[in-house]
């Protein structure tokens, strides 16, 4: 299988992940042409994942790497930090920054991320999570998993926004992905049994049954490109066999009538900035708002909820246990 950046690591495009090429005047301005934003939703659809590249000043990027690759080893090292599955994976949360000078609109409210989201979810949406996920050099993996454990819709309700601050490949951790598991997620297919984040993971058998018909990848991508994934895509953290840590932060979205109770940790001296994201992009950010500074090496994903609030849909959540949607 090649492993080509920029291109998903296997041989068929059926069994891979789209990129999708973005020209400077999309990434400046947000706007996607109906040529594009058709590409972007069928794959969205179909795989439950598509990459967007040529989406972020790379400039940005390289801003936040200088300040987060030196902390990954000094956060590691505190004993009450959160590592996803275990501290043997070595994968654990970083969050971004949250000095106004370094909360970067292409990265924290991406214009041509949000108009994707926006012919998806509508166009009132809300951020209820912004944090992020390294990988240390480890040899271990972590466990086939979705992001949500309980009972919810058969339709799209919540997308993470993946933004690496480097290539990306099979050396240095590129996510596993399971394409097109999202169609028939269910939370019947959960580990019930296993504790804490256990719960999230999928069922051995079922892993190997859909192993058969459509195996997972690892996708690369280039420096400056987004990931925009269904929460109930089945994937898995991925070992980075490089001393350099690969970082990914992370942004869930999902739409104002859903009503996730999960909400940002922001210093009150950013509201200007985080407002304005809302009036240029139409992006709400679920805030708490908190005087004085927020350090980011604490932000912790230890809370997260990603489930409904919304009474009606909590009444409907025994037609989402019940029901699976149709594979083709």
């Amino acid at each position: 299988m090649p492993d080509t950046l920029g291109q998903a690591s296997t041989a068929s495009q059926d069994y891979g992940v789209q990129t999708i090429s973005l020209p400077d005047s999309a990434r400046e301005s947000g706007v996607l042409s109906p040529e594009l934003m058709a590409e972007a939703l069928t794959f969205l659809h179909r795989d439950g994942i598509i990459i967007l590249a040529n989406a972020i000043d790379t400039d940005h990027i390289d801003a936040l790497q200088a300040i987060l690759g030196p902390e990954a080893e000094q956060v590691a090292q505190d004993p009450d930090h959160h590592f996803n599955f275990g501290r043997e994976t070595r994968n654990m949360d970083q969050a971004p920054p949250l000095e106004p000078e370094l909360m970067y609109k292409d990265i924290w409210a991406n214009p041509a991320a949000v108009a994707v989201l926006k012919n998806v979810l509508g166009t009132e949406l809300v951020c209820h999570y912004a944090n992020g996920n390294t990988a240390l050099q480890a040899t271990g993996r972590q466990p086939v998993h979705s992001d949500i454990d309980t009972a919810h819709p058969l339709f799209p309700f919540a997308y993470a926004i993946n933004i690496s601050l480097c290539d990306v490949s099979a050396e240095n951790g590129s996510t596993e992905i399971w394409p097109g598991s999202h169609r028939d997620s269910n939370i019947d297919q959960h580990d019930s049994a296993g504790p804490g984040e256990g719960r999230l993971t999928i069922k051995h058998s079922l892993i190997e049954e859909r192993r058969k018909r459509r195996p997972p990848v690892q996708p690369s991508s280039r420096k400056g490109s987004l990931i925009i994934r269904d929460i109930r895509l089945w994937h898995a953290g991925m070992p980075n066999r490089t001393p350099t840590p690969r970082i990914m932060l992370a942004f869930v979205v999902q739409p104002k009538w859903f009503q996730a109770p999960s909400k940002v940790l922001l210093p009150e001296k950013t509201r200007s900035i985080v407002e304005g994201w809302q009036k240029d992009t139409g992006l709400e950010y679920a805030a708490q708002w908190v005087a004085g500074d927020v350090d980011h090496r604490k932000v912790t994903s230890d809370e997260v909820d990603f489930s409904s609030r919304n009474v009606k849909m909590k009444e409907l959540e025994h037609c989402c246990h019940c029901m699976r949607a149709p594979e083709s």
